[in-house]
């Protein structure tokens, strides 16, 4: 049994400005300003501005399976258009420092790991704690599909050809894909187009990851219940289909409706910079609380883990992370990571 003491965030719209949370068997099973700490109990006060915080929820990335110092790359199932052997838990490199820099400097302790964009049909995307235990929250989490340049440019195809594939293929395993989500990677309007048939023709479960041409096609995003996780934020417009790029795009998505988060895509960006995507979302438009809820409790929401993580409600995994200053301050550091109530510290890998 384990008590922090200080400012709690226990989700966007509860913070406790002096209070207790006390976890028990890797549960939190009290929070608030009037909980009893046992005799003998460990309590680790922070009474100097610090904020004890859940950890963040990463909703796209492809931690642990790129290595970042080696190169070796398990994104992809080399050469095959369509292929679902990928499942991302099972390619995961755990001791990848990348994953330890996300949780001990980004303040993450729960992500969705997802297949690369180099195939039409990539793979199983799996949520994952991606430090300490390395629990598989949801091995078969979505169907990762891409469009647009990578694809074309792997493969010799035209976008007319990439869609008779997926209308061939979702008519043939669509009831394969009943409990997921179908994620789909696209920049440019005609691939937001084309995610938006297939949803419409096989009333898919989907969420648009990128979607940089989303500003202009707000009317029929707003109307057909996707999901979005916009970003990344830090790479400004490597490919042609990214041109039309708008900064704004989250809050605009936002204004119509649309449950979104944000990603670090990872390796795209380093694998800290969710923390810094926050402040970025804030800069063009969103509410502060608004983007604190997108990567705690809203990722966790759209990934279907929200009864384990996103926020510090009792029954909840005691996933905690503490910030040196507001997560909403620049000058913020990650202190302190404790998954399940278990401190994380740097491996000695090298």
């Amino acid at each position: 049994m384990l008590a922090f003491e200080g400012e709690i965030w226990v989700k966007s719209d509860f913070i406790i400005p002096w209070g207790t949370l006390l976890i028990d068997k890797g549960k939190i099973i009290a929070v608030g300003v009037d909980v009893k700490v046992p005799i003998g109990v460990k309590i680790i006060k922070y009474a100097n501005g610090e904020k004890i915080l859940p950890g963040f929820v990463e909703p796209h990335s492809h931690l642990g399976l790129y290595e970042e110092i080696t190169g070796v790359d398990n994104l992809n199932i080399k050469g095959q258009l369509v292929s679902t052997e990928l499942i991302a838990s099972e390619h995961i490199n755990f001791s990848n420092i990348a994953l330890f820099e996300s949780a001990l400097t980004g303040g993450v302790t729960t992500a969705a790991i997802l297949p690369g964009s180099a195939n039409l049909v990539g793979g199983i995307g799996s949520v994952v704690k991606i430090v300490g235990s390395n629990e598989v929250l949801v091995k078969e989490s979505c169907l990762k599909i891409a469009l647009g340049e990578n694809v074309i440019k792997a493969h010799n195809l035209e976008r007319e050809k990439l869609r008779e594939i997926l209308i061939q293929y979702f008519t043939d395993n669509i009831n394969k894909f009943n409990n997921m989500s179908v994620r789909v990677h696209c920049h440019c309007r005609e691939d937001i187009s084309l995610a938006l048939e297939l949803k419409k023709i096989f009333n898919l479960d989907m969420i648009l990851e990128h979607l940089t041409e989303g500003h202009v096609m707000l009317d029929e995003i707003g109307i057909s219940e996707v999901k979005a996780v916009t970003g990344p934020f830090f790479v400004g417009r490597p490919k042609l289909e990214m041109a039309n790029l708008d900064r704004a795009l989250t809050t605009k998505l936002l204004s119509y409706g649309v449950e979104t988060s944000f990603m670090t895509d990872y390796p795209s960006n380093p694998p800290e910079m969710l923390k810094i995507a926050l402040l970025e979302v804030i800069k063009n438009g969103v509410k502060e609380m608004k983007a604190f809820d997108m990567i705690t409790m809203g990722s966790a929401r759209m990934l279907g883990v929200e009864d384990r993580v996103g926020s510090l409600e009792v029954g909840k995994d005691g996933d905690i992370v503490i910030h040196s200053h507001s997560p909403f301050d620049y000058k913020d550091r990650i202190l302190e990571v404790y998954e399940k109530g278990v401190k994380i510290t740097w491996p000695n890998i090298f």
